[in-house]
């Protein structure tokens, strides 16, 4: 985005002949959380997916409290498993990571990764919007 597209969206006119100032398009965006991405996804999974698939979402991530958290690793939650798991009647799961804007995989994510793909062969994607997991089902869905 140039600086005067980022002036345009954000209703600036330039001023005649005064110097430049570079508007970063961080600026200008706004970016969904992880949480809002999921909800999306949530939904279109619901609406889209065909009747006899089932999915889950596996909130593993997230702030908690210490004795939640103790309770929670007690009755098997395992960090780096992906944020979305789909299962066919036919073939393996599908893996989906949901990442908001900048979001990187951890080390345990990046490990599940391997393990699925390189491993057991499973379909594994980073997604950061509803449209890219939609790109990304297509294949599974035609």
């Amino acid at each position: 985005m140039t600086a005067y597209n980022a002036d345009l969206a954000l209703g600036k006119e330039r001023p005649k002949g005064k110097p430049q100032e570079r508007i970063k398009a961080a600026e200008v965006a706004t970016y969904l959380t992880e949480e809002q991405i999921q909800v999306q996804v949530a939904a279109y999974l619901n609406a889209k997916l065909p009747k006899d698939w089932r999915w889950f979402h596996s909130p593993n991530g997230g702030h908690r409290l210490k004795f939640v958290a103790a309770k929670l690793k007690a009755q098997g939650v395992k960090p780096g498993i992906p944020d979305v798991c789909i299962l066919r009647p036919k073939g393996s799961p599908i893996w989906i990571e949901l990442k908001a804007f900048g979001g990187v995989l951890t080390a345990s994510q990046k490990d599940f990764m391997m393990w699925a793909v390189a491993g057991a062969g499973h379909p594994f994607k980073v997604c950061r919007s509803v449209g890219e997991v939609e790109v990304f089902l297509k294949e599974f869905l035609a």
